[in-house]
């Protein structure tokens, strides 16, 4: 039955036409240029008024008798190219033939004449279709399969259908109006590329395949043919042309509309007839980054700071070497993104485009996802299913994707096979997994277009992960640091699988290297080939408190049973045992570990046979704790403590024999004999008797005459300035010996400068604040008046002179100042010796313990 149709049906589909136009959505014009009036189209493609005005003359034939050598001979020859057979195969016997109405290649006879006239008073008569534009088979857009439909506006859908996309909500839209709102979008695209050609014809095939490259959607013969108000389609020398009407073409004229598409590819360095593959298949490279990246900046300058991502290896070969496929290689579009202030975005239509992120004029962001498929408002509760999304999606590509990488379209199946459950993506508030996809962007980089994309790790991600897998391998290692050449083995080692750089988006380890040698967590010297973690530069106060924290360790670890701690309980055991937290701020740390480490020479860490870190002390350390423990028995004796009840008792109080073969002595007297600076031996007939020794009054003095002339000094003298003032006060001689050793505790050496530590910095200022008070002083007002008077900002810290509290603090000063009494009635009480007049105002102790100058 030959088509025809009913002019009783006529101004009804007039009507229908008229209001989907009046419906179109502005955007459907994206992709023309800056200078298109989209106000004039769209009033050409919704006005019914040409059809009463005569737009529709009789058309015939008579313009294909032209002379053949005015058309372009290279537009008519072209080699059959690519016919949509995937469209074809998969819509099924779609054919002209198999049809209900059988359409000759040039039917100019179905179309309706009608005379027009024109008026120089009338206004300039617009176009319209001469019938209403709606396909012969109007569902034929709608049975394209999801991984061919692609709007020019939002992201691509997935490749294959997945059986796990919940169908989108049915759309408000009436019948006929959405298939003529897409046919007249289809018309109006279809007319600008036949603008492009000379006279406006184009072979059948070339244009279908233009038409899909330059849009990114499937283009079926058939919706040609139902566009016999635009174009016309003969047979010429055996090929299918098709050619813009030249009633179409006037009006464009007529109304002075300069229309451009936008193109996908480089119009410098394409011919005019490169066509763009509609999956954005490019190479996998392997070129140094850093040579890659200064390429890619010059070539962008060179575009204005904009180029199209399709044509891109034209572009770099034309200044640059060639971008060969490498098997081991990155992806070119990965590769691009992983360069600073470079991007890749989604401009108009589907055209992805290479620019500066600050690129003047308007900038064009990639959209994330098509919110339209949303079934539910972005809550709270989807943010966190979809963070939690994200990390199951990094997990799966780190363990499943060769090189961090994946299809998209064998996503749904990894995800099901690696978590043992199916990926709903209406949990999370989608209908597709592409959209999933593209919600998650701060994780997962979607590369390439059509069915053969792929899903990797952005480049921030694979940093963040690359540092903390170097991170973990130095934590293990003694001086935390390593060799860069060593991070293969080390890799190996450490995660028992073979290192490779393209897991990480990168094609050489010293560009993966480079990428992260700005993190604050690593120290990279590439000179000395040298990768470590970074460590802030401790103030002298915090060395000093450090100090401290040695011989709190020996004491806390001295009466455990072989002088160790599980790691795990090393916090709660100082807490029990000191009363008070370790924290290790106090210390120039972040980590107890690194504290721990940084005592190498107190402690080691080991492991047991399960694998559990244990805190010991060192053989040197040991011989120590030994000594202070029988130091403590000796104190706490009722009288005299024999040798042969040493060992008895030893046992009692710490639970752990006394063997003097685990120091390299035969026997405990010569473990004794290695303490006669602390203890007394008294030989009897029978036994040996241990008795502390007194305290050598000669240095206590001599402690105390140095610090006070260091105090009338601004606490701070040279050594030789020190040696005539002691001379000359006090008749005493010092070296810098002494200064080092017996008086360590008092004093510090640095760079021929002798000055007061920091608990002597705070017993300067007591004395300053209770010399005018005769010497004592209630704790509670010290303390109100000792910020008053050094005008701190805060509280009296112990931490700020190097001990954790204020009775450690006191303890530590007691050769200047001591505290009596309990609770509400401590007094601070000075010395004698320090009660003297001639002090200048309180200078309260600065962390940063330099030298003078």
């Amino acid at each position: 039955m030959p088509f025809s149709m009913s002019y009783d049906f006529l101004p009804q589909q007039q009507q229908q036409s008229k209001t989907a136009a009046a419906e179109m959505d502005p955007s459907v014009l994206w992709c023309l240029g800056p200078d298109f009036d989209k106000q004039t189209v769209l009033s050409l493609l919704g006005d019914n008024s040409s059809i009463d005005s005569g737009f529709m003359q009789p058309t015939t034939p008579t313009w294909w008798m032209s002379s053949p050598s005015q058309w372009n001979a290279s537009s008519i020859h072209e080699p059959p190219i690519y016919t949509p057979r995937s469209v074809m195969s998969e819509l099924g016997p779609q054919s002209p033939s198999n049809s209900a109405t059988k359409r000759p290649f040039s039917d100019v006879t179905n179309r309706s004449t009608i005379g027009r006239s024109y008026n120089n008073n009338q206004p300039v008569v617009k176009l319209e279709f001469s019938t209403p534009i709606q396909s012969l088979t109007p569902d034929l857009y709608s049975r394209v399969p999801s991984s061919i439909k692609r709007s020019r506006i939002v992201a691509p859908a997935p490749a294959p259908s997945s059986l796990y996309e919940t169908p989108p909500p049915p759309a408000p839209i009436s019948q006929s109006g959405g298939s003529t709102v897409d046919s007249a979008e289809r018309a109006l695209e279809i007319a600008l590329l036949l603008k492009e050609h000379p006279d406006c014809t184009c072979v059948l095939v070339t244009l279908i395949q233009e038409y899909q490259s330059r849009f990114q959607k499937p283009l079926h013969v058939s919706e040609l043919y139902t566009m016999k108000h635009v174009i016309d389609i003969q047979d010429y020398g055996g090929n299918r042309v098709a050619r813009l009407l030249p009633t179409f073409r006037l009006r464009f004229d007529e109304n002075n509309i300069q229309t451009h598409l936008e193109q996908p590819y480089c119009i410098m360095h394409c011919s005019k007839h490169f066509i763009v593959n509609p999956d954005l298949d490019l190479p996998f490279v392997q070129i140094p980054f850093s040579v890659f990246a200064d390429n890619v900046r010059q070539l962008l300058t060179q575009h204005n700071g904009s180029m199209p991502l399709a044509s891109f290896p034209q572009c770099y070969t034309h200044g640059f070497e060639p971008l060969y496929d490498h098997n081991e290689g990155v992806p070119l579009e990965h590769y691009i993104s992983c360069i600073k202030e470079i991007q890749i975005v989604t401009g108009q239509g589907v055209i992805k485009k290479v620019q500066f992120s600050n690129a003047p004029g308007v900038s064009f962001m990639p959209t994330p996802f098509d919110t339209s498929n949303m079934h539910v408002d972005m809550c709270a509760e989807v943010q966190q299913r979809l963070q939690q999304f994200s990390r199951e999606v990094l997990d799966l590509l780190k363990n499943q994707g060769f090189h961090c990488r994946l299809p998209v379209s064998k996503f749904v199946s990894a995800y099901h096979q690696y978590f043992s459950r199916q990926c709903r993506v209406a949990d999370y508030g989608f209908s597709k997994i592409i959209d999933l996809l593209l919600a998650i962007p701060k994780s997962v980089q979607i590369l390439g277009d059509g069915n053969k994309r792929i899903m990797t790790i952005t480049h921030r991600c694979q940093m963040k992960r690359f540092t903390n897998d170097i991170i973990r391998i130095l934590k293990n290692k003694p001086q935390r640091a390593m060799s860069i050449s060593e991070i293969p083995v080390e890799y190996e080692i450490a995660y028992k699988k073979q290192f490779c750089v393209a897991d990480f988006g990168m094609c050489y380890l010293e560009d993966l290297v480079n990428e992260v040698k700005d993190n604050k967590e690593l120290v990279v010297e590439a000179d000395k080939d040298i990768i470590k973690l970074y460590r802030k530069e401790r103030t002298d106060l915090e060395i000093y408190a450090t100090r401290n924290f040695e011989k709190d360790v020996i004491d806390m670890l001295r009466i455990l049973p072989d002088f160790s701690i599980p790691f795990q309980k090393f916090i709660p055991s100082y807490h029990h045992h000191f009363g008070y937290q370790c924290k290790v701020q106090t210390y120039g740390f972040s980590r107890l570990i690194d504290l721990l480490e940084e005592l190498s020479h107190v402690v080691k860490i080991n492991e047991d046979k399960n694998g559990e870190k244990i805190v010991q002390l060192t053989s040197s350390m040991m011989a120590n704790a030994i000594v202070l423990n029988i130091e403590q028995l000796v104190r706490k004796s009722h009288g005299p403590l024999k040798l042969k009840d040493l060992q008895a008792q030893y046992l009692q109080v710490y639970r752990d024999e006394l063997n003097p073969e685990d120091f390299g002595v035969a026997s405990i007297e010569g473990l004794l004999l290695t303490m006669t600076d602390k203890l007394d031996f008294h030989y009897t007939d029978t036994d040996i008797i241990l008795t502390m020794k007194e305290s050598n009054p000669t240095t206590l003095q001599l402690a105390k005459n140095v610090v006070l002339t260091l105090m009338l000094s601004q606490c701070q003298l040279s050594l030789w300035q020190l040696k005539q003032d002691m001379l000359v006060r006090f008749k005493q001689d010092i070296t810098l010996n002494m200064c080092r050793n017996e008086l360590r505790d008092y004093v510090e050496v640095i760079d021929q400068t002798v000055r007061l530590t920091p608990p002597m910095c705070f017993a300067y200022n007591v004395v300053l604040l209770l010399s005018p008070c005769d010497g004592r002083m209630a704790y509670d007002d010290f303390i109100v008046e000792y910020q008053r008077r050094t005008g701190s900002t805060h509280l009296l810290y112990p931490t700020d002179y190097g001990f954790p509290t204020m009775p450690r603090l006191f303890d530590s000063i007691q050769l200047v100042a001591q505290v009596r009494g309990r609770r509400n009635f401590k007094i601070i009480i000075l010395n004698p010796e320090f009660r003297l007049g001639g002090y200048t105002q309180p200078t309260p102790y600065t962390p940063s313990m330099t030298p003078y100058s």
